[in-house]
């Protein structure tokens, strides 16, 4: 179904992190290509290897690493990618994307890639809230980014946006953007 799409998976440091690799292997077993940006603190939730196994390519950790190889640089990575999904989201790295900052692999890649830029966030709902937080998710929105949010129900009844969507349904909104893209 993705037989010819390059999907760069980007995961930040949160506790939902692990759940990055179910959307690799997803995405893998629809035929997609998939590389993998790691931000430093997702590497303190689940460990690389399991991208690398998952994706079948090698996982790009610091953008001044000597590369495995020649097209694991952040330009050979934006310009040949169809999508950049970035799952988990938090609120550090959509403050980045919305302020052109770009201090590491993943918040360099984000400015300089043309494929369309996907996040489907995932932070503490008091964090969420939070004016800035709105206004870089609003100013992402203008620039033609796209969110990925679920409406989740808590047990107390509190309706949240704040949470990571499910795999399923980041994998199908994902599949959705490349095959209107492709029409």
């Amino acid at each position: 179904m993705l037989k010819g799409k390059n999907i760069i998976v980007a995961v930040t440091g949160c506790s939902p992190a692990y759940k990055a690799a179910d959307i690799v292997s997803k995405l893998v077993a629809l035929h997609a290509n998939v590389d993998v940006i790691m931000t430093n603190s997702a590497t303190k939730f689940i460990a690389p290897l399991t991208f690398r196994n998952a994706s079948g390519n090698p996982v790009v950790l610091d953008q001044f690493a000597d590369p495995v190889s020649w097209n694991t640089g952040h330009k050979k990575l934006a310009d040949k990618a169809d999508l950049l999904l970035i799952a988990p989201a938090t609120a550090n790295i959509i403050g980045k994307a919305a302020n052109g900052i770009a201090d590491d692999m993943l918040s360099t890649t984000i400015l300089s890639t043309e494929a369309v830029t996907v996040f489907a966030p995932h932070m503490n709902p008091k964090m969420y809230e939070k004016p800035v937080v709105q206004r870089n998710i609003q100013t992402l929105r203008e620039d033609g980014c796209r969110f990925i949010q679920q409406e989740k129900t808590m047990p107390s009844g509190r309706t949240l946006y704040s949470m990571l969507a499910d795999i399923e349904f980041i994998i199908q909104e994902v599949t959705g953007i490349l095959l209107a893209k492709a029409k």
